[in-house]
């Protein structure tokens, strides 16, 4: 993420450039699952 061009074609595309140690990763993992589950559970959302 420290490279400029990496981290600009990341930020064209709508990505948020972060790094961090694996454990945080999993974190926010474990927390985007937990929302967007909900998001999906309660839109009634299925796969096709």
């Amino acid at each position: 993420m420290q490279q400029a061009d990496v981290r600009e074609r990341l930020l064209a595309q709508g990505a948020e450039p972060l790094s961090g140690p694996p454990d945080e990763l999993k974190k926010l993992l474990a927390r985007e699952r937990e929302v967007w589950g909900k998001v999906i559970r309660e839109a009634g959302i299925k796969p096709d």
